[in-house]
């Protein structure tokens, strides 16, 4: 009923500003004011973990992250959340309409709260501190998904299988071409839906999706690595995919860096452009790579994340030094700006050889892949020193490579 509302809004005894009042202590019986409304905000950056009702998962996901809490029994926050939806009630308020601009008019300050919380929420999502418990749950499921990895200096074994953790913009896609195309090694990659085990031998590719987190564990289930069909298992996800190897089949590791500065630069534009990608974002041509970089959602320090388990909440040196000894202890490493020396390591560590003499050469000089031209950030600059500071951990990381 919109006219009851606009008669119950513009009442005398209707209570306004609610979250506002609540956080300043303002009295009912006085108009709320600018220094309330400041009030009420510094309280709100400073004091709470925050959510949105039109992001209830990954506000759970964030509550659970902060505060340590686990399910007792799996699925229940999703259908905890699935409730929550049919449980709101319904609102006859369209947005733009002179009824909605009223209710605003007299909710002005939680209306600029409600804004200012947002931009806290998308904020939070890379800085809030992990409980440590839950930080423990995160550290113990990198060993589990990693002891399954060959140490970089064990003795190779004939079973062993190799896993390339394909960083993003690094010459991954240079690589795939080069395992197949030069060593005629079969590599997984989802050509066809649905992941399968079904062998494309013209193209030296196994039908296997291993891009999602229920991807790798699918693979897993169905014994992907004790098939002896794919030569090299490959994902973006590197625990998620070194936990598709087995006892029986160990995995081998190697990955190829590339200076963070210049990976965000690369991924920004990329996905500029990319159509056919689900990450494809052409919001993203009307911001700058500097504006990217400042948005509350940026996702920072990609490798330390992925590789320790903390894609959420902010990291400390402890996720670093995690990280450091993975790649020391687990991962042949080459460099993007270093590709000849890179697949002279490769084939000197797993034996390959060329199939075509000069086919690595071209690949990597005459035929190279998804060459999108744009600007790259001045080396120190105000740019690249923002990104260098935002991925400070990558880039420690990326050093310690080196």
């Amino acid at each position: 009923d919109v006219d009851g509302l606009l008669a119950h809004v513009n009442s005398t005894g209707y209570y306004d500003n609610w979250m506002t009042r609540m956080l300043a202590n303002v009295h009912p019986s006085r108009d709320v004011t600018d220094d309330d409304f400041r009030t009420a905000r510094m309280i709100l950056e400073n004091k709470f973990l925050l959510g949105a009702s039109d992001h209830m998962p990954e506000t759970v996901r964030r509550m659970s992250i902060y505060f340590g809490w686990q399910e007792r029994t799996r699925g229940c926050e999703h259908e905890g959340v699935q409730r929550s939806k049919v449980r709101l009630p319904p609102t006859a308020l369209s947005p733009d309409t002179d009824a909605w601009r009223a209710v605003q008019r007299a909710n002005r300050y939680d209306m600029k709260l409600y804004a200012r919380g947002l931009s806290v929420f998308g904020n939070q999502k890379m800085r809030m501190p992990v409980h440590p418990d839950r930080r423990k749950i995160e550290a113990d499921a990198v060993t589990t998904a990693f002891r399954n990895l060959r140490k970089v200096a064990d003795p190779h074994d004939e079973s062993d299988v190799p896993f390339f953790w394909h960083i993003p913009k690094a010459s991954g896609t240079t690589v795939k071409e080069i395992i197949s195309g030069c060593y005629r090694k079969v590599r997984t990659e989802m050509i066809k839906p649905p992941s399968s085990l079904e062998l494309f031998d013209d193209k030296k590719v196994l039908n296997l999706d291993l891009s999602t987190p229920g991807a790798c564990r699918a693979a897993r289930d169905m014994n992907a690595a004790d098939q002896g069909v794919a030569d090299v298992f490959i994902s973006q996800l590197g625990r998620q995919g070194a936990a598709v190897f087995s006892e029986y089949h160990m995995g081998r590791a190697f990955t190829v860096m590339r200076h963070p500065v210049k990976l965000a630069a690369s991924l920004f534009y990329y996905r500029r452009i990319a159509t056919w990608e689900p990450t494809y974002r052409p919001d993203f041509n009307d911001i700058t790579l500097e504006q990217y970089v400042e948005e509350d959602a940026y996702y920072d320090n990609w490798m330390v994340r992925m590789i320790t388990n903390a894609k959420m909440g902010g990291l400390n040196d402890g996720h670093l030094d995690l990280a450091m000894s993975i790649i020391r202890e687990k991962f042949v490493v080459g460099i993007s700006d270093h590709m000849d020396q890179t697949f002279r390591h490769l084939e000197l560590y797993f034996g390959w050889r060329e199939s075509t003499e000069g086919c690595v050469d071209f690949h990597l000089h005459k035929a190279p892949s998804n060459k999108n031209k744009y600007d790259m950030p001045v080396e120190g600059g105000v740019v690249w020193s923002l990104i260098a500071e935002k991925n400070k951990y990558d880039m420690a990381l990326y050093n310690f490579a080196l």
